[in-house]
């Protein structure tokens, strides 16, 4: 969908999690059209297993899909995750992709959190899954 721009993708071969095949292409191909579609054109994406595994915190895989745009202001870093939300109306879209990704995300055990990207200056995504045993 957006030719011109940058895609890295790095991280462990090891880091197999506990998904759906459809419901990890739709989390992944949410975050990284958004990194795409809002980003300056650089996107990056890192997997990385979890070593820690207890019972009360089983082992996770941490993947980052990180941007160099403008990122999302920490105060709307939450309520950007609610059905209908959208923060650049210039761009096509409806608002769905972020509450999609929170709900799969949480129907497996799993979490999504915001933040800046301190290597490329835009919004840094944190998607945590559990990992498949």
């Amino acid at each position: 969908l957006y030719p011109e721009g940058r895609l890295d993708i790095a991280g462990s071969r090891e880091a197999n999690v506990s998904i759906e095949r459809q419901d990890l292409d739709e989390l992944l191909g949410n975050l990284i059209e958004n990194a795409a579609k809002y980003g300056g054109g650089s996107v990056f994406v890192t997997i990385d297993p979890e070593d820690n595994d207890t019972p009360l915190d089983p082992k996770m895989c941490v993947i980052w899909v990180e941007d160099d745009g403008t990122g999302i202001p920490e105060v709307e870093r939450i309520r950007i995750f609610d059905r209908g939300v959208r923060l650049d109306t210039g761009k096509p879209g409806t608002g769905l992709g972020l509450a999609i990704v929170r709900d799969v995300a949480e129907i497996y055990g799993g979490s999504v959190t915001l933040g800046e990207s301190e290597d490329l200056g835009g919004l840094l995504v944190e998607l945590r899954l559990p990992r498949a045993h």
